[in-house]
């Protein structure tokens, strides 16, 4: 079957957000009067939406209702200056040109808060994804395939028809798993916040590397 769409992560494989993740996260956290974390702890906070990001970045004694107001805190922060440090990774935005070029749909698809991917998406791809999408309580996040399912049937493509999930973790993996589908196309990248290359084997991948420019041609289903 002809692949007519790729879905992409976006935080550590479209940009990198870590900076602006790890300072609005401290400035939340110091707003609160807990502890402040180094870019490597929060990076392991980060992948699972930012409700599970903000509760393990608060310490362990926070009540419920700490950590909820942390989280409001954080949301506000984010969506007034989210981006101070936010970058494309070098050679996406060509990448995906050149995906646009060979006539394919793209979409990003997060768990981060639906309206910062809109923002974020606006800012930086203009024009050049068809879809965008981030948690919606309560449609569950990724690795349920359900907010996926939902963005391929509004963008009118098939679940066979896309590359899906082309991301830089683990996440995106058991995102790819759960479609049981493994004779379709999936995406990793090289790159980004997370190298897992130990998950690719088991299927057929699509790979952006640490020079995605080219995945037009790189990638062997475009086209057929």
């Amino acid at each position: 079957m002809t692949i007519r769409a790729f879905v992409f992560d976006m935080d550590g494989t479209v940009l990198h957000t870590l900076p602006d993740l790890t300072a609005v996260t401290n400035l939340a956290l110091e707003r609160m009067g807990f502890p402040l974390h180094t870019a490597d702890e929060v990076l392991t906070y980060v992948g699972n939406g930012a409700e599970r990001l903000v509760g393990q970045a608060c310490p362990p004694d926070a009540s419920p209702e700490e950590r909820q107001q942390t989280l409001k805190v954080w949301q506000a922060i984010y969506l007034e200056c989210g981006d101070r440090y936010t970058a494309p990774f070098p050679g996406i935005l060509e990448a995906l040109r050149d995906l646009r070029a060979c006539g394919m749909k793209m979409a990003v698809l997060s768990n981060k808060f639906d309206a910062a991917v809109h923002e974020l998406a606006d800012h930086y791809s203009p024009g050049l994804l068809d879809a965008a999408r981030g948690e919606i309580p309560p449609t569950p996040r990724k690795p349920d395939p359900t907010m996926l399912l939902e963005m391929l049937d509004e963008m009118g493509v098939s679940p066979e028809e896309a590359v899906r999930n082309t991301g830089d973790s683990s996440l995106c993996k058991h995102a790819n798993e759960n479609r049981s589908e493994r004779d379709c196309p999936h995406g990793g990248c090289s790159y980004g916040f997370v190298n897992r290359w130990f998950w690719l084997a088991p299927l057929r991948m699509t790979m952006l590397t640490q020079a995605p420019q080219g995945a037009c041609s790189s990638y062997r289903g475009c086209g057929r």
